[in-house]
C-alpha cells in the first residue's frame, strides 16, 4: 500500500483468534513491518462476556485445553513476540516502543483478566481530594468506577477493584 511508517495495529484476544490469525499470517509472509497488540483480557468482551478458545472453557462450559496466544503467534512466524501485563503501564509502554522501533513483524500480547470479570478484589483505589487537580486523566482509563460529580473525580469502591488493577493511579498526575 505505499506506507512508510511502521504500523501498529491493535486487536482484542477473542478477535484474534476468531479472525486476526490469517491477517498476521499474511503480513508476515509479505515482510510487513507491523506491530499488532493483542489486548489479552481472557474473555469475547464485546457480545457479552463469553469465553473463546483461549479462556480453556468450552461453548459447552467445559475444562478444555486453552490456546496459547503467544505459541499462535510463533507458529504463524513472528520471532519478536512479547507478554506484558496490561496492568503494568510502564512495562507495556517500553515494551511497545522496543517493538515498533525494530523493523520487522512483533506481537505485544498485553495480557490481564477483564477487571468485570475479576473475582480477586484488592482495597478499593481512593482520590486523595487535597492533591486531585481535576485534570481527568484517570477519566480516560475508561473505568467504569472512576466517575466526575460537581467538579470532583470520585471512585465507587463497589466497582473498583482496587490493587488488583491500579491503572488510575498509574495515570494520575
Amino acid at each position: 500500500a505505499g506506507v512508510e511508517e511502521k504500523v501498529v495495529a491493535v486487536i482484542g484476544d477473542s478477535t484474534f483468534l476468531h479472525s486476526g490469525m490469517t491477517a498476521l499470517l499474511d503480513a508476515v509472509y509479505n515482510g510487513s513491518s507491523i506491530t499488532v497488540l493483542v489486548l489479552d483480557n481472557g474473555i469475547t468482551a464485546m457480545t457479552g462476556h463469553q469465553d473463546h478458545p483461549g479462556t480453556g472453557v468450552s461453548a459447552k462450559g467445559v475444562p478444555t485445553r486453552a490456546v496459547d496466544i503467544a505459541e499462535v503467534v510463533r507458529a504463524l512466524g513472528v520471532d519478536d513476540v512479547q507478554v506484558v501485563n496490561a496492568y503494568d503501564l510502564p512495562a507495556l509502554r517500553k515494551s511497545l516502543q522496543g517493538a515498533i522501533e525494530r523493523p520487522l513483524p512483533s506481537v505485544v500480547i498485553a495480557r490481564g483478566l477483564c477487571a468485570l470479570r475479576n473475582r480477586e478484589k484488592g482495597e478499593p483505589m481512593r482520590v486523595q481530594q487535597g492533591k486531585c487537580n481535576t485534570c481527568g486523566l484517570c477519566l480516560r482509563v475508561g473505568c467504569p468506577a472512576i466517575s466526575q460529580h460537581d467538579g470532583r473525580i470520585e471512585i465507587d469502591p463497589g466497582l473498583c477493584v482496587g490493587s488488583v488493577c491500579g491503572l488510575c493511579a498509574q495515570v494520575c498526575s
